[in-house]
């Protein structure tokens, strides 16, 4: 794993052991990464379920001003904390310990540009970490929401907000949602 583009560059990522972590791999992050490439510079990114936390540090080095990392795995955890030290972004991130299939109130306050949603395959956290999401009301007029899923998975979308667009990459697909 490395990072696709802007001043990271070809910079490596400590990356996973075992299977308890699912990173995006770097085709489809590049992929991503074009379609919302006029998104990027100076927003303020929220990367949940963040895992090894390259969703968020790819954003950085595209020029985002900040990224919130949450996780609750400590495996994932530390890897992001590692991640984001080896590429000396400590000032531009953060890093939150949640279960964000319960809420987000840890993001009380907080505005967000663009939002990663990559959780495990076949649940339906999606659904509810949208909801979670509005909740927050982290979410500005011109949030785009991006997230990670198989093709298989049905999602039902949450009143407030509508898709907008999808993408599929293999057995995965993207799905972009904002505010209606």
């Amino acid at each position: 794993m490395r990072i696709i583009g802007g001043k990271f560059k070809r910079r490596p990522l400590k990356n996973p052991h075992g299977k308890d972590i699912r990173p995006t791999t770097d085709k489809q992050r590049e992929a991503l990464y074009n379609i919302i490439s006029d998104k990027i510079i100076d927003a303020r990114v929220l990367d949940l379920f963040a895992g090894t936390g390259a969703m968020g540090i790819e954003a950085l080095s595209r020029g985002a001003s900040f990224v919130v990392f949450i996780d609750n795995a400590k495996k994932s955890l530390r890897l992001i904390q590692e991640n984001i030290k080896n590429f000396k972004v400590e000032s531009y991130s953060q890093v939150i310990k949640w279960n964000i299939s319960k809420n987000l109130s840890c993001l009380k306050d907080q505005l967000f540009d663009l939002v990663f949603l990559d959780p495990p395959y076949h649940h339906t956290y999606i659904q509810t970490t949208l909801s979670h999401l509005q909740k927050a009301q982290c979410l500005n007029e011109e949030t785009i929401i991006v997230a990670e899923h198989d093709i298989k998975d049905k999602i039902i979308i949450p009143d407030g907000l509508k898709l907008y667009d999808f993408r599929k990459y293999g057995r995965s697909q993207f799905s972009f949602f904002g505010l209606y």
